[in-house]
């Protein structure tokens, strides 16, 4: 469902669209509270517009939430580039001062963007990574199969069962065999990819907020879904499960 935080979206930095809760709800009530960073990757021809509504919803659970207007994300420069100006704006006159949590960042992206995620994910300030239907095959976009293997962050890698553009056998099952990282790997049964992973993202939504509310928020009501020998998706007749590390 959604979170108790009014939204806007905004722009800013190196062609960036922010999603973020309002200026007057940015620190919530008490005016002293800094928001986690998630950084966005969309897939391949596709615009922040695309996925409008999972960033906001992102947003109304406290999140600042960057994505860059580039229609290619694999190598992931355009996704850094919009997070270093997001924590800059923390020290800078206007609504981010003082509002920006450095120390828990997340990345998230689809198809193209998934593997922009991974890529991200090689940076050791990142807290949790989140790859919707990575495509890692033929270096698109930029992007280098060696980051699989040098991620800093846990990650909950989503794959469709109906994915026939990023399908699960060649392009989820070597980042889960491969990285290094603790992994949940979730295959959404009967999802598509340019369906259930555009928009709202429909029943991965769920699962990924409660990822990040876990490692950024410290939200330990949504642990169970993922760890303990009986989680929440690995007893979910819609999920197929994997963990490594977890």
């Amino acid at each position: 469902m959604p979170g108790p935080f009014a939204v806007t979206q905004t722009s800013g930095g190196p062609s960036c669209t922010i999603h973020r809760p309002t200026d007057e709800a940015l620190g919530g009530p008490s005016k002293n509270l800094r928001h986690p960073v998630i950084t966005w990757g969309n897939g391949t021809g596709a615009t922040p517009t695309v996925y409008a509504a999972v960033l906001r919803h992102w947003a109304t659970h406290g999140f600042i939430v960057t994505a860059a207007n580039s229609t290619n994300t694999g190598d992931a420069s355009e996704m850094l580039a919009c997070l270093e100006w997001i924590l800059a704006q923390d020290t800078v006159a206007g609504p981010y001062l003082g509002r920006v949590d450095a120390s828990k960042i997340g990345a998230s992206g689809h198809s193209q963007g998934g593997g922009g995620t991974l890529m991200t994910g090689r940076d050791a300030r990142v807290t949790a990574t989140a790859p919707l239907q990575p495509y890692i095959l033929g270096g698109l976009g930029g992007f280098e199969t060696s980051s699989i293997a040098q991620q800093k962050a846990p990650m909950f890698l989503m794959s469709g069962s109906a994915d026939t553009i990023a399908t699960p056998s060649a392009n989820q099952q070597p980042v889960f065999d491969g990285t290094n990282v603790p992994v949940f790997w979730g295959t959404l049964q009967g999802a598509t990819h340019t369906g259930t992973a555009i928009g709202n993202i429909g029943d991965y939504r769920g699962p990924a907020t409660a990822w990040f509310r876990l490692h950024l928020m410290g939200d330990e009501s949504a642990r169970n879904l993922f760890y303990g020998a009986s989680c929440g998706l690995c007893t979910n007749a819609s999920w197929t499960v994997q963990r490594k590390g977890i």
